[in-house]
């Protein structure tokens, strides 16, 4: 017997094993189901099948999904990588940090000229409190 003969011969061993528990299993869990009325126990029995179904098939799925990846990574082209090369990374960046201090240039100036404003509507309020608590206030008669 070869090794080809014993692998395969374990394999059916082991999917006769895994198929009669799957079998042994879905019969207990469908023991309760003798209460339910004849339609509904119809149904949750093909709910249940197709459940042990998509358990099947799933891996199968998955494994053929894998293997074609795998078959596209290994037997195509190297991807071919576009990167930039350091210096024009280095221009980029530079150009950023340009931009940046610019932008952080204006922002310094527009607030600056916002206090500046802020500051004056202060000043032009404080002179007229000012003037008027030091204004004498007439009694009317």
């Amino acid at each position: 017997m070869s090794n080809k003969e014993e692998r395969d011969g374990l394999f059916e061993l082991g999917a006769a094993f895994v198929g009669g528990t799957a079998r042994i299993g879905l019969t207990v869990a469908s023991a309760p189901l003798i209460l339910l009325p004849r339609n509904s126990r119809r149904r949750v029995r093909r709910a249940m099948a197709e459940v042990a179904r998509a358990v099947v098939v799933f891996p199968k799925e998955l494994a053929s999904v894998s293997e074609r990846v795998v078959d596209d990574l290994f037997t195509g082209s190297a991807p071919a990588l576009n990167l930039p090369s350091p210096e024009r990374v280095g221009e980029r960046a530079r150009a950023f940090t340009e931009r940046l201090a610019r932008a952080a240039d204006e922002f310094g100036s527009s607030v600056g000229r916002a206090t500046n404003r802020a500051a004056d509507q202060v000043e032009k309020a404080a002179a007229k409190v000012d003037e008027w608590v030091e204004k004498p206030t007439t009694p009317s008669a």
